[in-house]
């Protein structure tokens, strides 16, 4: 059993630990734009994700509750770099990452262990960009199904 913040926890600790990212963020990727102290490369997962009720329990409750996230990977294309590195080995470089990261969340969870999973690990799709957020970012991101078994319970109704 897990819910969102078991989810985003570990994909906080995945990313605090994997060597090759300075920084892990929690929000809406309109909010990189305002932040000047964030340490690159930066993982962000969308804080709004979409949600599928899914199969429901004896009880009506959900069972495999399906979050779509969206993860992002950011490093900074700053001018002194352009000279020296082309825009395409930076995407590579910024999309490599985060194909290692999405790999280390799979290993981590493939069990289920942890109370949830990726789903369709065949076909996680996304894209690369670049002049994002004010044109110093180049970015990579996937777009993901996490399946989980609510932690909730029936509640209390006074009739």
């Amino acid at each position: 059993m897990a819910t969102i913040k078991t989810v985003i926890d570990e994909f906080q600790t995945i990313a605090n630990a994997f060597t090759g990212v300075e920084e892990f963020m929690y929000d809406r990727p309109s909010h990189i734009n305002g932040r000047l102290n964030e340490q690159y490369p930066l993982i962000l997962v969308n804080s709004s994700p979409n949600h599928t009720r899914g199969d429901v329990n004896n009880s009506f409750l959900p069972r495999k509750k399906r979050f779509t996230l969206n993860v992002f990977c950011y490093d900074t294309y700053n001018e002194d770099e352009k000279s020296t590195t082309t825009l395409q080995t930076k995407q590579a470089n910024v999309d490599e990452l985060l194909d290692q990261y999405i790999a280390e969340v799979m290993r981590r969870n493939v069990s289920g262990s942890n109370g949830f999973y990726l789903s369709d690990q065949s076909n996680i799709n996304g894209f690369v960009a670049h002049d994002v957020h004010n044109g110093r970012f180049v970015q990579s991101t996937y777009t993901i199904n996490v399946y989980l078994d609510s932690e909730c319970n029936t509640g209390t109704f006074n009739y």
